[in-house]
C-alpha cells in the first residue's frame, strides 16, 4: 500500500542582516534629514510683531519743543537720577508654533550711556507702567501677550563730556525658544515707543 506523502516543513522566513541593515540607515537618514529641516525652519523663525504698545515716563520730563503737536518724531527726555522709562509691548506670535520670551539684550554695567537696560519684565495687568518680575513668557500659535522693557537713566553717565547730546535706542534683541527646544533670536523695532534722552545737565548730577 502506497504511502502518501508528507508535506515538506519549510523554515520561517527571515530579514536578512543586509536588508535590516538598508532599513536601519535609512531610518537615520530619515531622522537626519527631519532634524536638519527643523533646524533650519527654526533658525529662520521671526515670529514676533508688535500687536501694541505703550511708553511711560516715570522721573523724567521731555524737553520743551519735542513733545508739542506739531513735533515729529519720539520725545526727548532729560537725564534725571532715578529716572526710568517703561516699554510695554504686546507682542503677536505669528507662526504655527508656541515660543517662549526668555530674555532680553542690554549692554553690560560697563556702558556709560544716557540709560542702561532694557531690563525685561512683565506688565502689571491694568496698568502697563507698572513692572512686575520676569518670568519667561509663554506665547502661543497667533497669541498675544505683554512683555515690559525698562530703560533708567544711567548714574554713570555723570562726569561724561556729552550734556546736550542724546542718544535713542529703536530696537530690542529678543531672546526666545520655539517647541521649547530651538533657541534663537530676533530684533523687534520699538516704532513710536522709541527712547531717546539727553546727556546730564549741569547741576543735574
Amino acid at each position: 500500500m502506497a504511502q502518501s506523502a508528507l508535506p515538506v516543513a519549510t523554515a520561517p522566513r527571515t530579514i536578512t542582516v543586509r536588508v535590516r541593515t538598508l532599513v536601519v540607515g535609512a531610518g537615520i537618514l530619515a531622522a537626519v534629514a527631519l532634524a536638519w529641516w527643523a533646524l533650519s525652519w527654526a533658525t529662520g523663525l521671526q515670529p514676533l510683531a508688535v500687536g501694541a504698545g505703550s511708553f511711560a515716563p516715570v522721573g523724567v520730563t521731555a524737553l520743551p519743543g519735542t513733545n508739542g503737536p506739531n513735533d515729529t518724531g519720539p520725545a526727548v527726555y532729560q537725564w534725571r537720577h532715578g529716572g526710568r522709562i517703561v516699554v510695554a509691548l504686546y507682542l503677536h506670535n505669528s507662526a504655527s508654533v508656541p515660543v517662549t520670551i526668555t530674555s532680553v539684550d542690554h549692554p553690560g554695567s560697563y556702558w556709560v550711556g544716557w540709560f542702561s537696560g532694557p531690563y525685561i519684565g512683565v506688565p502689571a495687568a491694568r496698568d502697563d507702567s507698572i513692572v512686575r518680575p520676569f518670568h519667561p513668557v509663554h506665547i502661543p500659535a497667533d497669541g498675544e501677550r505683554g512683555v515690559s522693557f525698562v530703560f533708567r537713566a544711567n548714574p554713570k553717565a555723570c562726569g561724561n563730556n556729552g550734556a546736550g547730546t542724546t542718544l535713542s535706542q529703536d530696537v530690542v534683541r529678543i531672546h526666545f525658544t520655539a517647541l521649547s527646544v530651538f533657541s534663537d533670536t530676533q530684533y523687534v523695532p520699538l516704532g513710536d515707543e522709541t527712547v531717546e534722552m539727553t546727556g546730564p545737565a549741569a547741576g543735574t548730577c
